[in-house]
């Protein structure tokens, strides 16, 4: 037997167990959601069994959709709350984004326009009220989909909502917005689960920002398999924390999903984060169903914009200010480049150093990629690095101090720090930082730290302080413990924090629901709980 014969006879023993595992396991959750098992065994028989012919009253791609659909559209919901998670994690994540630019003044003049793409029962629309109010904020919703049996199910939830939303049944490739609102665009696309399903997804990535204003987001959720190999050299993807899958996986997953014909190759998910910016970006398991694979994805349009006020020069003067505030010349900001105290910078000498967030800019500019996740953000506190170096991932996944031992007050009393002057320091939990802007108020502080999760928790205790009330502060780093950190993570602190920070925080919430709490975490943790009882001995 050939090793071609024995990797065939493998992978359909492998798909057969397969099977009946997750069989098994949509049998037991579904049946606890049915008066019967009639919801299950239209799933299960469309999903599993029933051959793929094409729908004779129409053609195509909507053809190939309705051959899949038609047989389980009235049980497409209650089947996909297990199948299909992370659904609500994007949502959120894009509503938290949507509320800090309105906040900020974005949408003063007109509400925004949201596009569901291939959002099939309008399950999105309804799942968004959780985190706002649909009917008021949006000034108008459009629900795009190829599949006429989803979409009556669409009509129905809205009928029953009493919601007024803009139902399509169209090729997404071909959507396009009345011509009154094409001058304002879209402020929020969202692809849940469909651009797996889409064959010429390059032609519907392609299609979308041309539908989108300057400050729009793109939200996307999806199944995938990637090697980490593939993004060797990729500084755009908002990191690449957990994007892994071994190969037996990648191998497997792709050929089970290859039957209901669902793309999972990498390439769709490249070539969004290739389009758009990345503002967050997420890679998830899914091991209620075996460990299924899926992303998140939340970006915006390339071409860098405030995110607060409209300035056609932002990007080049977000660049440039970034620049000089790294390598403190102020003679490199495009504000101040004219006159530095007084010098006439055209008879400075020519420039030698610039940071390097700056160089990698010009390279992404100059080789029309997108730009480090960091330059997207809400604000630029978090400086590029290069996550892939060997000198940053020798720390692996941990922090070492997860509060600062030394005493600020010492500082202040030797340096006596005032607001023009500009503080190198290390990192470390990030407390003295904090100390020194608030009793000092320096001009700028530069927070250094080889050990890049240090540097994630300080950005969580900067977010927090910005948008949580005292309690939810206290709770965190006082006590060390909230139960409900990963909602709060998602749906208020997601927004002042780089695309990397959300992640770690996300895949080690545990720190702060656990019994243990924030304090009994990180490398320095048994020298701190030791410490902790002599003293208590002591007393």
């Amino acid at each position: 037997m050939s090793n071609t014969q024995v990797l065939v006879v493998c992978s359909v023993i492998i798909l057969l167990t397969g099977a009946v595992s997750l069989a098994c396991r949509f049998q037991h959750k579904f049946t606890q959601r049915f008066s019967s098992t009639t919801g299950f065994s239209n799933f299960f028989y469309a999903t599993f069994l029933k051959p793929h012919r094409e729908d004779t009253t129409c053609t195509g791609q909507q053809a190939a959709l309705e051959s899949f659909y038609k047989a389980q559209a009235d049980a497409y919901d209650a089947t996909r709350k297990i199948l299909l998670q992370g659904r609500e994690d994007m949502l959120g994540l894009a509503a938290a984004q949507l509320k800090f630019k309105a906040r900020a003044g974005t949408w003063s003049e007109v509400k925004p326009v949201w596009i569901d793409i291939g959002g099939g029962t309008g399950y999105n629309i309804e799942a968004m009220q959780a985190y706002l109010n649909v009917p008021d904020f949006f000034a108008k919703i459009y629900l795009v989909d190829l599949s006429p049996s989803l979409l009556d199910v669409a009509r129905k939830r809205f009928a029953r909502l009493g919601w007024h939303v803009h139902i399509v049944c169209q090729d997404a490739r071909a959507f396009r917005l009345p011509a009154d609102e094409v001058n304002l665009g879209a402020d929020l696309v969202t692809l849940s689960y469909s651009l797996s399903m889409i064959p010429d997804y390059y032609s519907v990535v392609d299609s979308i920002p041309s539908l989108l204003s300057a400050h729009a987001i793109i939200g996307a959720v999806d199944f995938y398999v990637q090697s980490i190999v593939d993004l060797s050299g990729r500084n755009y993807t908002g990191s690449s924390f957990n994007r892994h899958v071994n190969w037996l996986g990648r191998v497997f997953w792709r050929a089970w999903f290859d039957i209901d014909r669902v793309g999972l190759e990498g390439a769709r998910r490249d070539y969004l984060e290739y389009r758009f910016g990345t503002l967050k970006t997420v890679d998830e398991r899914n091991y209620l169903l075996g460990g299924i694979p899926y992303y998140i994805f939340l970006g915006t349009p390339r071409e860098l914009a405030s995110p607060t006020v409209k300035s056609p020069r932002y990007a080049q003067k977000c660049i440039e200010d970034l620049d000089a505030s790294c390598t403190e010349m102020p003679c490199l900001s495009l504000d101040t480049c004219k006159d530095v105290n007084g010098l006439d910078t055209a008879k400075l000498p020519p420039v030698t150093m610039r940071s390097k967030a700056y160089e990698c800019a010009v390279v992404n500019l100059s080789s029309n990629i997108p730009l480090p996740s960091t330059f997207y953000q809400n604000n630029q506190r978090r400086i590029y690095y290069d996550e892939q170096l060997k000198k940053y991932t020798q720390f692996g996944k941990e922090y070492i101090y997860s509060f600062t031992w030394e005493d600020p007050r010492v500082d202040h009393r030797l340096l006596k720090m005032g607001n023009n002057d500009t503080v190198l320091c290390v990192t470390s939990a990030g407390d003295n930082v904090l100390d020194y802007i608030l009793h000092a108020n320096p001009r700028r502080i530069h927070a250094v730290d080889l050990n890049a999760n240090q540097n994630h928790l300080l950005e969580l205790k900067i977010a927090a302080f910005q948008c949580l009330p005292y309690s939810q502060v206290w709770a965190l780093f006082g006590e060390g413990k909230l139960r409900d950190f990963r909602n709060v993570l998602i749906t208020k602190l997601s927004p002042h924090m780089s695309s990397q920070a959300f992640q770690y925080w996300l895949h080690h919430s545990n720190a702060f629901t656990s019994a243990r709490g924030l304090y009994g975490t990180g490398g320095s943790r048994s020298v701190s709980h030791s410490d902790s009882a002599r003293y208590s001995n002591r007393a």
